[in-house]
């Protein structure tokens, strides 16, 4: 793995490998991903960032959930 950091690769070459991984494999990626300390860091830096972006308002749980749902 360590040799990747020395290769570009592109998003469309991952989206590839990870097509190709069978659903439980992906699953177990997606489980490792998001356990992922800086995962959780960074997920919340850049949905605060679309708040600031798009001008969105603070909302309690129910203003989200009708938010979303409408």
């Amino acid at each position: 793995m360590p040799k990747l950091k020395e290769i570009d690769v592109n998003y469309e070459q991952i989206k590839e490998l990870v097509y190709q991984l069978a659903f439980e494999k992906k699953l177990a990626l997606i489980n490792e991903l998001v356990m992922d300390r800086s995962y959780k860091e960074k997920f919340y830096r850049y949905t605060e960032s679309l708040l600031t972006k798009y001008n969105i308002p603070g909302m309690n749980e129910s203003q989200l959930d009708g938010f979303l749902h409408s």
